[in-house]
């Protein structure tokens, strides 16, 4: 860091939140994300559509793949099969697309590029998105309360790993714990993306092109007031210090 450059911390911090010490305002961080997702958010719409055309196409060539090896995508067992392997391969974009957020909302604009930046991080980010998968299809197929606990409270796991530096067992024992102390606005994330899917769904995908940003920037809002996020501010426009 040179000289002319000052590092500051945005936020809250992970000690911070393991000790239950933060207070988070629930109406104050949606109307933060609904104010920044209102009109047209092209900073997350457009690395979402790609995202999602990318994962389209690569599904359409995996089915194609899995008729040639004898796999039907009508069964569970194929479907399983392709759900594993469009998780493992996207992970870090998707942890891309979390982290594009958090730079939105502390103040930055990140290029459209900065969406593949955490490839280089692939194998780790990949294996975390399999251990995630496997809890909540196991806490599903056992209880189905489980299940769905997991899927509110895993769900910083992808940007701990690839801001924070954290092993994939780390974050998910992190994100366990600080679960339990801040669960209603995390429940209230989740059910943010299931209103954008389900309303997606409604009209034809044209509502996620509000919906998704909105959720994207709450989720991304809980992180920074959670986890925190360090900034390096020079001459030029600051740039968020993610661990990658």
């Amino acid at each position: 860091m040179t000289e002319q450059e000052q590092q500051i911390h945005v936020g809250g911090s992970i000690e911070q939140a393991l000790k239950g010490e933060l207070k988070l305002d629930i109406g104050a961080i949606f109307k933060e994300a609904w104010g920044g997702a209102r009109g047209f958010d092209r900073y997350l719409v457009a690395p979402f559509l790609m995202l999602i055309g990318i994962s389209l196409a690569l599904g359409a060539v995996l089915m194609e793949l899995m008729g040639l090896w004898g796999w039907s995508v009508e069964t569970v067992q194929g479907q399983s099969l392709l759900q594993l392997v469009l998780v493992v391969m996207l992970a870090p974009a998707l942890a891309g697309l979390q982290l594009m957020a958090v730079h939105l909302v502390v103040g930055l604009k990140p290029p459209l590029p900065i969406l593949w930046h955490w490839y280089r991080q692939g194998p780790v980010l990949s294996l975390a998105a399999l251990m995630m998968l496997t809890l909540v299809n196991l806490g599903t197929a056992l209880f189905i309360l489980p299940g769905l606990f997991l899927q509110v409270a895993l769900w910083p796991v992808l940007m701990l790993v690839a801001d924070k530096g954290l092993s994939p067992i780390a974050a998910i024992k992190t994100a366990l714990q600080i679960s339990l102390k801040y669960f209603r606005p995390l429940l209230l994330s989740q059910l943010l993306a299931l209103l954008a899917v389900i309303t997606g769904a409604l009209t034809f995908g044209l509502a996620m092109i509000w919906l998704m940003p909105l959720y994207l920037r709450f989720q991304g809002i809980l992180y920074r007031e959670l986890f925190g996020v360090s900034m390096r501010l020079g001459k030029a426009q600051p740039q968020a210090t993610f661990n990658a």
